[in-house]
């Protein structure tokens, strides 16, 4: 196979000489290695070559919009001749300390000739802002269009906004977006989905502004543990608030309502994708907001999706709700209807609806 790793030999040797690396010699375990450092905007680098002056390991320091401050690390062994090219036959990497890729290198080509046909409708795309003009879908309720987005709840005297996705610009925009169609509330509560990192990017954003975190109960011990490091890299909006994230947990459901408005958050146990997997119920305006159960593609699909199982559990826990639904809103995926969902499952599963 053709190995790509993040960060092969020969880019992180262009990338020391382009930003000035500095080098020493020291013996590591009886072994004489060079280390070279150097800083991009990216984030530190640091590579240790062996005494063949070849890379075998590469460590990169840089802020995460989940971990704060943590490393990837690259490591390089079994060198081997590929037809003129001295190439590692065994590449590693690991993000914080867990695996993320482990490859066996069996041929490597320099600069091969590649064709790649751009389809026609990605040639003539017009970039789009991460988040898009706000969309009402009831009184008091929008949705903030993108590829993984929110829904902002208005009730009397605050906001509630449902998932905090991808980084903290995002919800920067989001937060922004929200406030323009709803001035002078503050947003009060941010509920999230899931403990997925697509789901949680932007959650210390909204714990900046001083918004309650509503997740399962179960994941408040792991974003505790999780946002304890230090966040000196590319420091976040919570880090340098000062402020302490306040968590509230969710068992079986959380009803909030002013009088006039009506929320429910349910959380629906068994699902595969997630065990603490959550979603808001909006009885008046019958509205579902879901995250990763039911994501329906643009174009008609001519084949069971992977998720088909998480679907019927998704579909099943709502029937055995009863939730009287018009709207569903996924966090992926176009808005729709649980008619759709039904259809799907009739398609793939004839029997899941019966």
């Amino acid at each position: 196979m053709l190995a790509r790793p993040q960060h092969p030999p020969q880019g992180f040797i262009q990338a020391a000489i382009a930003n000035n690396a500095t080098a020493k010699v020291e013996n590591i375990r009886g072994a004489q290695k060079t280390i070279i450092s150097f800083a991009t905007p990216g984030g530190r680098f640091e590579g240790t070559l062996n005494d063949r002056h070849l890379v075998e390991r590469i460590e990169r320091w840089f802020g995460h919009a989940v971990m704060g401050d943590t490393t990837i690390e690259a490591i390089f062994s079994d060198y081997r001749d590929f037809g003129g090219i001295t190439f590692p036959a065994r590449i590693l990497q690991r993000q914080g300390g867990y695996p993320l890729l482990d490859v066996m290198v069996t041929g490597v080509r320099a600069n091969p000739a590649v064709t790649i046909d751009v389809p026609p409708a990605i040639r003539s795309a017009k970039p789009e802002p991460a988040v898009g003009t706000p969309e009402r879908l009831a009184d008091g309720v929008w949705m903030m269009p993108a590829y993984a987005r929110s829904v902002a709840v208005e009730f009397r005297d605050h906001i509630v906004v449902i998932e905090a996705p991808e980084t903290e610009a995002h919800s920067i925009a989001v937060i922004d977006a929200v406030k323009k169609v709803v001035p002078n509330k503050p947003i009060r509560y941010i509920v999230n989905t899931h403990s997925h990192f697509d789901h949680v990017g932007g959650l210390r954003t909204y714990a900046a502004e001083g918004a309650t975190i509503i997740t399962h109960r179960d994941n408040i011990p792991y974003f505790q543990q999780l946002w304890a490091g230090p966040r000196t890299l590319n420091p976040d909006r919570l880090a340098t608030s000062g402020r302490t994230p306040v968590f509230e947990g969710v068992l079986g459901s959380r009803l909030m309502t002013d009088g006039a408005r009506t929320l429910i958050i349910y959380h629906y146990a068994g699902n595969m994708h997630n065990p603490g997997m959550l979603m808001v119920y909006l009885p008046k305006e019958k509205i579902l907001v879901e995250a990763d159960s039911f994501s329906p593609p643009a174009a008609p699909l001519t084949a069971p999706p992977n998720a088909l199982p998480n679907l019927a559990h998704w579909y099943e826990s709502v029937q055995r709700l009863r939730l009287d639904v018009d709207q569903v809103i996924p966090i992926h995926g176009g808005a729709t209807t649980f008619d759709a969902a039904r259809e799907m499952l009739e398609r793939f599963l004839p029997n899941q609806t019966n």
